[in-house]
């Protein structure tokens, strides 16, 4: 009883606040969070950086080379943090939420779930950044294959922004198109969905590294052996996009809870209820595993093919099939979301 009238006490003050105080000040705190995404370039781009220093004391009649290619890989993994960087500024600057009709602990929460979500950020720089140092590695081995493994280097890498750009699609929606302010009541609820939303996108982390890795892979494949790059190509994509699964995965859960809501249409305990939406979002983060783990199985695969062409058959095989069972704890992950949103037996228990 006293935890319940404690809460109740903490709610009832958050709503005492004016409606633009409350969201400029979760504002705040969304801004902060949106910036922890700046640790993926931080760390990718530094180990360009290493592998650029590493190749030119080793060959450095094509640092020239070497130097451009890491550039422009370390140029392309600090799009994670400029991303981070824009939604930050926008919730500090030009804050579209205050100007939105809605309940304003929804509108407040959103802001919170709009930072959560870049954090996602960190994978794409992790990533990136590797495919960059790879690319560098092999433009420095084999000058001759560097125009190659350039352009299979920047491909990946693309690629491995995925998550990223699903994650800024759910704060953009978080923040000027929130379809949760235009429900009436259940606004514990509602707020508590809209940081769910944002908590499942982090699950973007994993598959944001695990395709930067098979792309640094593919870089690296075709620098040694450049008439395998169809092949190398085909193979990194296919197991780029197996490890984009979790990704998915978590962007559908988002939009659930944003679009097609199903708590706010249970009957039951209102703190059951917000405190499901959370768990469900909290599930999805699982899927960090199988992105990074399907990542390095795309790599291994990419690497296979780039040495052996002639068994690119086998090798994809093998490499699907174990991507297929490393997504088994994500799957769970979803499942578990999925009952608490849709079949959630804790209702019955109280």
């Amino acid at each position: 009883m006293e935890y319940t009238d404690f809460f109740t006490a903490f709610i009832n003050w958050l709503l005492s606040f004016d409606k633009k105080a409350l969201i400029l000040a979760f504002s705040a705190i969304g801004a902060g969070l949106a910036m922890i995404a700046g640790i993926g370039p931080g760390v990718g781009q530094g180990y360009a950086a290493g592998i650029g220093a590493e190749v030119t004391g080793d060959n450095p009649k094509e640092s020239k080379q070497s130097i451009m290619v890491m550039l422009l890989g370390a140029g392309i993994a600090e799009t994670s943090g400029i991303l981070s960087l824009v939604i930050a500024l926008i919730l500090l600057f030009g804050n579209p939420l205050i100007n939105l009709d809605g309940d304003k602990l929804v509108l407040a929460a959103s802001a919170i779930g709009a930072g959560l979500s870049m954090i996602a950020g960190i994978g794409p720089g992790i990533g990136q950044g590797y495919a960059a140092g790879k690319g560098c590695e092999a433009s420095s081995k084999n000058p001759e294959a560097s125009k190659s493994s350039m352009l299979v280097m920047l491909l990946g890498s693309a690629v491995a922004q995925t998550s990223g750009i699903f994650s800024l699609v759910i704060a953009l929606l978080l923040m000027y198109a929130n379809p949760l302010a235009t429900i009436e009541g259940h606004q514990l609820i509602l707020a508590a969905s809209a940081i769910a939303a944002g908590l499942a996108m982090i699950a973007g982390v994993g598959p944001g590294v695990g395709q930067g890795y098979a792309a640094g892979k593919a870089a690296e494949a075709v620098g040694i052996n450049p008439e395998s790059s169809r092949g190398a190509t085909l193979v990194m994509l296919l197991g780029s996009a197996i490890a984009q699964t979790s990704g998915v995965f978590s962007l559908v859960i988002a939009l659930l809870l944003m679009y097609a809501n199903p708590l706010v249409t249970l009957e039951g305990a209102t703190i059951i209820l917000a405190a499901s939406a959370l768990g469900a979002g909290f599930a999805m983060i699982s899927g960090i595993g199988p992105g990074l783990g399907q990542g390095y199985a795309a790599g291994k695969g990419t690497e296979a093919v780039g040495l052996r062409p002639r068994l690119q058959a086998e090798v994809v095989k093998t490499m699907i099939l174990g991507q297929a069972v490393a997504q088994t704890t994500g799957i769970y992950g979803l499942i578990i979301a999925l009952v608490l949103l849709f079949a959630n037996p804790l209702l019955q228990l109280l």
